[in-house]
């Protein structure tokens, strides 16, 4: 290096032009050296997941690191695995794909993994696209009384799990209903072939979400209401799934709410119903009670506490401070001379910024141009209100309400299922008679500790039922 160094110098006592180019090319060198040996021990997974909860922007330069190291060096990706990162998969084939600790899934056809590398973790959260974006991860399971020789300790039986009797988790199971998963004429889910067959199935990463209402196309100015009275929400609903709309499940989109339990089935069924990329390839279902439970198992091996989930949902007593596009709810309860009643009524425009979370009071000033609107719509006197502001968040927005990659189990939205039962009352009310149907995940008008994410409600599905606070999720089954 040194003789290299005088022949290039030996005109002048600077540095030569092409002494420097040479000097450039060596340290890049060096540079690839060195970030292959921190590639090679994690760092950069460790600093990845390390900076998760900081600020919109952090996370957003995390996530370009993660993704660039994910694709270049697929580092969650093990080497014998059939399938790489970011690659389409051509044919289904059983446990395709091996990450870097040896673990499989099958990735079906027409699907890609997630070029993050803390994303193409198993155990983690392993999370596939289709080609349009929608993100689904990958619940490894077993079907059956036995469990693998030498499978992974949080490997879960793939089953329905009755809490009537477990107060280790808390479970509210109503007596008075007899529930079944709907579909099926033993009443047993969807999704038990399919998960005897590969080991596992696929939960929506994200709330099921409405196209219309993504934040990437959203401006400053707009001026689109969320709803402003429930009637109109209800409506446009019902018009898309008659026109042959499909659901998402992407981030930074506002949950399809107001839908009823017949809509959501339908709309579930429908988004891979007939996709010429994934069509006779998986199966998509509105989530049953069999998926949601083998899911809440899961995640508790993590040491999650899913009898309250005050701390990673966005639920009524979350106090978190949240900055991005957020919607703002108003609740209200109505005090008159005959009776009182409590309802959803109305929600502020969209809105970008700083929040939180946290329900608030409404100032009579704040609430002083949608008055008139309440009045015009209720056939009572209106003598009195009490008013409070719920906040709804895009899917996928807040990083503190992830659990093994899926976003917001807990809180937002509470959603529907396909398990059903018929209530058995002797109340005469007809409210509470009929179909109901299973609502799990809480929701932002009930607290945490309360209304947890392992809890069974039940909501009368035999009419349009629909409700600000209730949305739905879609699960896949490989065929």
């Amino acid at each position: 290096m040194k003789n290299l160094s005088k022949k290039l110098m030996k005109k002048n006592e600077g540095i030569t032009l092409i002494a420097l180019i040479i000097t450039i090319i060596i340290l890049i060198i060096l540079t690839a050296v060195t970030i292959n040996n921190v590639i090679g021990t994690d760092l950069i997974g460790f600093a990845t997941k390390a900076v998760e909860n900081y600020t919109d922007a952090a996370r957003d330069e995390a996530d370009k690191v993660d993704k660039l190291v994910g694709t270049l060096d697929n580092q969650g990706v093990g080497e014998d695995s059939k399938v790489r990162a970011g690659e389409i998969v051509a044919k289904t084939e059983k446990n395709n794909y091996t990450d870097a600790e040896g673990r499989k899934a099958t990735i079906p056809q027409g699907f890609k993994v997630s070029t993050k590398s803390s994303e193409q973790y198993i155990k983690d959260g392993l999370v596939i696209q289709d080609a349009d974006g929608n993100e689904f991860v990958w619940v490894p399971c077993y079907y059956g009384d036995t469990k693998p020789t030498n499978a992974p300790i949080d490997l879960q039986e793939y089953k329905k799990h009755d809490y009537e009797v477990d107060n280790t988790w808390k479970m509210w199971h109503y007596a008075e209903y007899y529930w079944k998963e709907e579909g099926t004429e033993n009443g047993n889910s969807y999704g038990n072939a399919s998960v005897a067959k590969y080991g596992g199935f696929y939960i929506g990463r994200y709330e099921a979400g409405f196209p219309d209402y993504d934040t990437s196309t959203f401006t400053k100015d707009t001026q689109e209401y969320i709803i402003s009275l429930e009637s109109e929400r209800e409506k446009k609903n019902k018009q898309a799934v008659e026109d042959g709309r499909k659901p998402v499940s992407k981030a930074n989109v506002f949950a399809w709410n107001f839908i009823s339990h017949k809509n959501a089935k339908t709309l579930s069924e429908r988004m891979y119903g007939s996709d010429a990329t994934t069509e006779g390839y998986v199966n998509s279902y509105l989530v049953d009670g069999t998926a949601w439970d083998t899911v809440l198992h899961w995640i508790a091996t993590d040491g999650i506490d899913v009898t309250d989930c005050t701390q990673y949902g966005n639920v009524l007593d979350n106090g978190s401070d949240y900055t991005g596009w957020y919607a703002e709810h108003i609740y209200y309860t109505q005090i008159n001379d005959v009776q009182g009643s409590t309802g959803w009524l109305y929600a502020n425009k969209f809105k970008k910024g700083q929040i939180q979370l946290k329900s608030k009071d409404v100032t009579e000033d704040e609430w002083s141009t949608k008055k008139e609107d309440v009045i015009a719509n209720e056939k009572t006197n209106i003598t009195d209100y009490n008013l409070s502001t719920r906040i709804q968040i895009p899917t996928g927005s807040y990083a503190n309400f992830k659990l093994k990659n899926i976003y917001d189990l807990a809180g937002n939205m509470s959603e529907w299922t396909a398990e059903v039962g018929d209530h058995k009352t002797s109340s005469e009310d007809a409210t509470f008679q009929g179909l109901f149907a299973v609502c799990r995940g809480s929701h932002l008008n009930l607290p945490g500790f309360w209304d947890t994410i392992n809890i069974r409600n039940g909501v009368n599905s035999s009419n349009d039922f629909s409700d600000i606070a209730l949305g739905f999720r879609v699960v896949l089954y490989i065929k």
